[in-house]
């Protein structure tokens, strides 16, 4: 919600409630943003998830966006159970393409109702894609590491079509991709945001902890494998 704005500001008013994006790597309770990184939050998203919105849907879109995802792809999202994953399955099936996502086996009804073909984890995962996508894969989403990006290189021939979100040092040594922060925008944001208010983007919060509680959410986030995002909440 906007608590002040500046001198000479237009378009935005105090007590919006509104979405944003700014720095990453910090917590607050407020945060200065400029007025074009932010966009109207759609009246029934709750605050849990419009805390951790931006940073998701942005990145699962930019994502998709870099790696030409369209109708008639198959696309592979590793990690299709997180924050990232969930958001980039809806999208590419939303945009035309065939989606398997990789997961723990407690997740892969959640895939399936996102409309993802969802495969398992562990030794055998490039066998079991090639299964179900026996006409090939076009491109490949690693929000997952270990073993997943060795697959997506076996997996997909056109090496400007793998994008990894986990091993950002290794992307230029292996010729693929990693999403560029600085391509968020609260046009990109507003978009995102409207295919939610209409029911077409589902987000979900795996679990919220207090802000005083920060160091124990990243030991949430380290466990791997869960289904969503973790929020900070205040107050």
């Amino acid at each position: 919600m906007v608590d002040q704005v500046g001198e000479g500001v237009t378009g935005v008013a105090v007590g919006a409630e509104v979405l944003g994006f700014g720095l990453l790597g910090g917590y607050a309770e407020y945060v200065v943003a400029p007025a074009e990184h932010v966009t109207a939050k759609p009246a029934d998203m709750p605050w849990e998830v419009a805390g951790g919105f931006s940073a998701g849907a942005q990145t699962a879109h930019i994502a998709l966006q870099e790696l030409r995802v369209g109708k008639d792809d198959t696309v592979v999202v590793h990690g299709a159970a997180g924050a990232v994953g969930t958001v980039a399955v809806q999208l590419a099936v939303e945009w035309g393409a065939t989606v398997i996502g990789t997961a723990r086996e407690v997740n892969h009804d959640y895939l399936r109702s996102l409309g993802a073909v969802p495969v398992a984890y562990g030794d055998g995962l490039l066998d079991r894609v090639r299964a179900v996508a026996p006409d090939g894969v076009d491109a490949a989403l690693d929000g997952a590491g270990a073993d997943a990006l060795a697959v997506s290189l076996a997996l997909v021939a056109d090496r400007d079509r793998i994008l990894t979100l986990v091993e950002h040092g290794r992307a230029q040594e292996l010729g693929i991709r990693r999403v560029a922060p600085n391509l968020r925008s609260a046009t990109r944001l507003a978009e995102l945001a409207d295919l939610y208010a209409q029911g077409k983007l589902r987000f979900h919060v795996r679990r919220t902890f207090p802000l005083e509680r920060a160091a124990d959410a990243h030991r949430e986030v380290e466990t791997g494998h869960g289904r969503g995002k973790v929020v900070l909440t205040i107050g």
